[in-house]
């Protein structure tokens, strides 16, 4: 199978006798392949603002039968390219370079990120985003693998604020219990983040099904769920092909976390309160432990 290499040397070679339109396609996959892995032909042709024509007879002009096998080839590069331990072993060679402790780089890095939230979620969609939770009658949590742990900081926050949230965090079958429970009148918010998982493509089929309105937060995946989620935030975390914290998408959960307690205060803060009133009337202050008399 081809790899990224094999497929510069294959658009060089072509690239001369490409158009300008040609020519900016080809620029676009190889500075973005883990982007154009997941688009159509048609989206690629809004993005570079060309015809889905020029697209197609792009990829038969560098040797492909069709746009789809073109992105076959892509899809087999990104696999290769992001697996833990390339992605980790990108991260650290990008990381000997320059000068500086490494917790001032990383830190600058996400910083960085962070910076690029509010230029990919916009005010519009995050505020569909509350307003979906908020209408659900329950709220669903999907997140597996490292997004698990986003997850748990979405149930913990919500149920303390007194919404009904329920956990999908199981992988295989044992997911499919809970995914019976999910119904139309419930909100889901789904983490996933690079990979289409098997979990992932069931919640989100799932809740098409039955009328669930669903919020994705993801990086590279919204074109391919688009037609199944609501609304989708965009948590850019920088090259699929490196090392990537949590941070920028925990930012957005805080975020949207914060604002729907501030659309329900009194219920919000009414939970928390009760929550304290059992601490003190069972002395489980401090991580289950009961307080000696």
């Amino acid at each position: 199978m081809e790899e990224l290499n094999d497929f510069r040397r294959r658009i060089e070679k072509h690239f001369p006798r490409l158009t300008k339109s040609e020519q900016k396609i080809g620029s676009f996959l190889l500075s973005s392949y883990d982007q154009a892995v997941f688009l159509s032909a048609a989206d690629i042709a809004r993005e570079l603002d060309v015809s889905e024509a020029t697209i197609v007879r792009f990829a038969r002009t560098i040797g492909y039968d069709s746009f789809p096998q073109l992105r076959r080839a892509l899809q087999h590069i990104y696999r290769a390219r992001t697996t833990p331990a390339t992605r980790l072993q990108h991260k650290l060679a990008d990381l000997k370079t320059g000068e500086g402790h490494i917790l001032a780089k990383v830190v600058d890095m996400e910083l960085q990120y962070l910076a690029e939230v509010p230029h990919s979620v916009s005010p519009a969609e995050f505020d569909h985003a509350v307003k979906i939770i908020l209408k659900g009658r329950r709220v669903f949590v999907f997140g597996i693998g490292p997004a698990r742990i986003l997850a748990e900081l979405v149930f913990l926050r919500l149920t303390r604020f007194g919404i009904t949230t329920l956990r999908l965090n199981e992988s295989g079958r044992d997911l499919l219990d809970k995914l019976l429970l999910l119904k139309s009148d419930d909100a889901l918010l789904a983490t996933g983040f690079h990979r289409v998982t098997g979990e992932l493509v069931a919640v989100l089929d799932r809740a098409r099904k039955v009328g669930c309105k669903t919020v994705l937060l993801t990086d590279t995946l919204r074109a391919h769920f688009q037609d199944k989620v609501a609304v989708t935030l965009a948590a850019r975390r920088g090259p699929v092909s490196t090392f990537h914290s949590l941070i920028v998408p925990m930012a957005i959960l805080n975020a949207l976390i914060l604002a729907v307690a501030m659309e329900r205060p009194a219920e919000s803060l009414g939970s928390l309160k009760r929550m304290e009133e059992l601490r003190a009337e069972y002395g489980l202050d401090n991580l289950g432990k009961v307080n000696s008399a």
